[in-house]
This record gives C-alpha cells, structure tokens and sequence, in this order.
C-alpha cells in the first residue's frame, strides 16, 4: 500500500512528519506493518495478512491521516503478492494506480479493481458494506444499518480464516461510523467503546460489544425524536398545501433547516411511511376528491395533484385504487383507456 501527501502541500511531509509516524499508524491500525519511506512524499506500508480487506484498511487510514494531519493524501492499495522479486512490478502499479488522481481528484483511496481484495467468488467485500453502513448512518436508517450488521455478522460469525485482529478491526470500523454523528458522539466516548471491543476474547463479545452501540445508536435517534415532531408536522402541514407543486426530500427539509437524510427518518418514525410515499398517498386522496366531486378532465385532475405526466398519474392512480381515474369516476371499476 502506497501514502502520498498532496502535489500542493507540504512537499517534504515524509521528511519532516514526527518520527512517530510509523507507530501512530501501527497503533491506529492496531496491526503489525512494514514501513518503508521511500522519498519526501511517499511511503509504502506492507502487510502480511492474506485474508483481509486492504481497502477498508486504507479508507480507515486515509481518515486518520487527514483528520490528524489536516492535510490532502492519497493511497493506491496493490494486488497481493508474494517476494520481495515481484516489489519493483509493485510500485510500478502503484504509481500507475496514484496517477488515477488527475482525472478524478474527489478520488484518494486507488485499488487495483481486476485483482485486489477479492477473498472468494460473490463475496462482498468488508469496504463495500461499510460504504452502506455509513450511507445507513447519515441518513438515519436503523432499518437498513441492522440489516448490513447482519452481513457482518453472519460473515464472520464462523469464519476461521480471518485473524481475530483483524475482525476487530473491521467492527472497530463499524463503532467508529456510529460516532460519526455528533450529539451521539457527545453523549459516549469513542475511545473507551473501541478499547472495550478490542479487549473481547472471542467473536460473541466482539458482536455483543457493536450490537450494545447500535442499541444506544438507536436509543439516541428516540430520544432525539421527541423534539423533531414540530418539523415532522411543519412539513406535512407545506405538503397539504402545496401538494400540486414539484415536492422532493432536499427541498422539504431546507424549508426545516434539517439534512435530508434526518428529515427522511424522523418523518418515516412518525408516519410510519416514506416521505415520498406520503405525498404519493396524499395526492391520491386529493385526486379520488376531485374526480368524485368536479367534472374536470383526467389531464386536468392529474395536474391540479402535481403529476406533470398524465401517463404516469394514471398508472399510479391504478396501482393506488385497482382502476383507471376514468373507471373510478363512473364507478365501473373497469380499466378504461383514457384520453
């Protein structure tokens, strides 16, 4: 695994970062590696594990760097490889890999996609479900979080190919995300809960250990929702009248001064439906009125409920009722082409 600092900063960082690099990022990592500085800009750190997602090892220390450093850095994650012969072929792809930054500089974590980190055919790797899990976190959704900590648990429940280092780590990386939000983090210390989880001596208290955060994770979005109901009803109260305009998630929650991704889970604890889901039904009911109450015509009727597409209005309307807008009206509950 290579570690560069960014072309605009601190060109020398390698030369002049604390000495105690090398065993801050071994402390960190809570894993034995190689460390190698190889010029003012780059490092090379390598790993004996075999069994082992490197890509969630580099994202997790892309994250320490920056947020120790304050700085931009870059890492290329190789294929595995035995001997020091194959080293020059190594960091050879590893510069081409690192060279992938100019044509996508949001970009800092490079792997190599045809080989690297690949345990098994059809095998999801520990990186991609802590991408979902983070995405779980920010928008709130313990529904989905449960069933990606399910993933995990029940890869590793039996597994005996990885090193109980290593699963630590991974679950480290899952306790970590819950901190992410910062009123929670307040309430708890991150640093007890990880030293706590890699004291466990088994698998079954490194489970016990994150699904505890997870509970107090959850408790905390409850105790959280007691002061959201004035937002909850502030947007209900803008979609019953405005409910014929363009409505959408980031659009209501700006009106709320929320994110979208808390307004979208306190909205659902609720309601108990989607935000989406809600406007849909909403304008349904508003639809059913007017056909039932006004002579106006279908298109009329599916514009007055904010579909800009009488088409899809009309799929909807049957999905909703079992008939078309024009069968409803005449009471036939029989699907009748409308015009």
């Amino acid at each position: 695994m290579a570690l560069r600092n960014s072309d605009r900063i601190r060109c020398s960082f390698f030369d002049t970062a604390e000495e105690t690099l090398e065993e801050e990022i071994q402390k960190e990592l809570r894993r034995v590696c190689f460390y190698l500085n190889l010029n003012a800009r780059q490092s090379l750190l390598l790993f004996q594990d075999v069994y082992c997602d490197y890509q969630l090892v580099a994202n997790h220390l892309y994250n320490f760097m920056k947020r120790k450093y304050r700085d931009s850095f870059y890492l290329a994650v190789s294929r595995k490889f035995e001997g020091c012969e194959c080293l020059p072929e190594i960091l050879e792809q590893l510069e081409q890999q690192m060279e992938e930054k100019f044509y996508h500089p949001e970009k800092h974590v490079f792997s190599n996609e045809d080989d690297v980190l690949k345990l098994s055919v059809g095998e999801v790797q520990d990186s991609q479900i802590m991408q979902m899990i983070s995405e779980d976190i920010t928008r709130k959704d313990t529904d989905q979080l449960r069933k990606h900590f399910a993933c995990l648990k029940e890869k590793y429940h039996d597994n005996t190919q990885y090193s109980a280092m290593y699963i630590k780590f991974v679950f480290s990386n899952v306790i970590q995300e819950l901190f992410q939000e910062n009123q929670f983090s307040g309430e708890r210390r991150l640093e007890h809960e990880i030293e706590r989880l890699y004291n466990c001596r088994n698998i079954m208290e490194i489970l016990e250990v994150t699904e505890d955060n997870i509970k107090e994770y959850e408790a905390f979005l409850d105790r959280s929702m007691s002061s959201s109901r004035n937002e909850v009803a502030a947007v209900k109260n803008y979609i019953y009248q405005h409910y014929e305009e363009d409505l959408n998630l980031e659009m209501l929650a700006e009106k709320v001064y929320l994110s979208s991704g808390y307004l979208s889970f306190i909205f659902k604890k609720e309601t108990g439906m989607n935000l989406n889901r809600y406007i849909r039904v909403f304008r349904m009911e508003k639809a059913k009125e007017l056909l039932c109450s006004t002579n106006m015509k279908v298109a009329q009727v599916s514009e007055r409920v904010g579909f800009a597409n009488v088409s899809y209005f009309c799929r909807s309307f049957r999905e909703y009722y079992g008939s078309s807008p024009e069968s409803y009206r005449k009471g036939t509950g029989e699907d009748e082409q409308t015009s």
